[in-house]
């Protein structure tokens, strides 16, 4: 096996703790528009774009609403930014691996102005200038493209770089890249059953040197 050189990070959900705000953003959406939002939505919703899962979301005699579905998420999500927080050893864990000689970069299906309004993420400097987002790629996960994108930035071929994400659209975006994927899950209990046993999970973001051993 060639030896890792890089690491690509998933943001929401990975480095920062966003999962919940985007829940509730769908929920708040919901209930303004009469629309039943499921645990399954909600599930399927992690790691793909606001577009996506407003279609994903809306019956059909409501996709019309698209736009202003969106909107309402948004808005939720823009008033409540101040809650996102890094996850525990996320910081000290990237400052680590770029002590040891790592590549790290984000690759992330957020647009620019979220990440950008993401204070949380400006403590890690390491990852200044070192993110790819949604409008820098034409065709979102599980479409390759965003990790080819990145690793090409990175100047590392796919044998030598870690994909770490936390959805089951992160983990099929690794298998069509070629990169091999981490899944981080913070809770344990509450794994995604649909991403293979075979995967390495990690629940705590320092547990990744032991998969650098």
């Amino acid at each position: 096996m060639k030896k890792i050189k890089g690491i690509i990070y998933d943001l929401d959900g990975t480095l920062v703790s966003t999962q919940k705000l985007h829940e509730d953003g769908w929920l708040y959406a919901g209930k303004k528009f009469d629309v039943s939002i499921s645990k399954e939505m909600l599930l399927n919703q992690r790691g793909i774009s606001n577009e996506k899962t407003s279609l994903m979301m809306l019956p059909s005699n409501k996709k019309n609403l698209a736009k202003k579905f969106i909107e309402a998420k948004v808005e939720y999500v823009n008033k409540n930014l101040k809650k996102i927080t890094l996850f525990l050893s996320a910081l000290k864990t990237i400052q680590q691996l770029t002590q040891k000689g790592y590549v790290v970069w984000i690759c992330t299906s957020a647009h620019k102005n979220f990440v950008k309004a993401i204070k949380a993420l400006k403590k890690i400097k390491e990852a200044e200038n070192k993110i790819i987002w949604r409008e820098m790629y034409n065709q979102e996960k599980p479409s390759p493209e965003g990790l080819n994108l990145t690793m090409k930035k990175m100047g590392l071929k796919n044998s030598r770089v870690y994909y770490i994400g936390d959805a089951l659209s992160d983990y099929e975006t690794s298998v069509k890249a070629g990169v091999k994927f981490i899944y981080f899950c913070p809770n344990i209990k509450a794994k995604d059953s649909r991403i293979p046993k075979s995967v390495p999970v990690i629940s705590s973001h320092q547990e990744i040197f032991k998969l650098l051993e």
